[in-house]
């Protein structure tokens, strides 16, 4: 979701990721090669790649970083990424419920008829 979909990274941004165990810089000195860095999921996917590289977020965040950080992962939290696709496809979700709960009332419409049906059976057997 995070890579294809939503392209996003943490729920807010990337530095999000330094409430992360693994992730915030601090780790460095336990001896964490992820410290500084974002996982694989947030990075952007390169064209021809068809491997994707697990490694391309360390030190991303690192101060001192030599390169363009947007061009490597994806800036945007997933929360604003989540809302702008909401708002983008409002009408297509709000259609979708829609069918959905008309299907549901059918359904409920059909049971009941089979119950009264089910009712006028066992009335004829007494």
């Amino acid at each position: 979701i995070q890579e294809d979909w939503l392209q996003c990274c943490g729920i807010e941004g990337p530095k999000d990721w330094d409430k992360n165990n693994y992730f915030n810089c601090s780790s460095r000195d336990v001896g964490s090669r992820e410290a500084c860095g974002v996982p694989f999921s947030c990075c952007k996917r390169k064209p021809n790649e068809v491997i994707k590289n697990k490694q391309c977020g360390y030190d991303v965040r690192k101060p001192g970083y030599n390169y363009d950080v947007s061009k490597i992962i994806h800036e945007k939290g997933c929360l604003q990424a989540g809302e702008e696709w909401i708002e983008r496809n409002l009408l297509n979700i709000s259609t979708l419920g829609l069918v959905v709960t008309f299907l549901q009332i059918i359904g409920i419409c059909f049971s009941q008829n089979l119950r009264a049906d089910i009712f006028a059976q066992k009335s004829k057997w007494h």
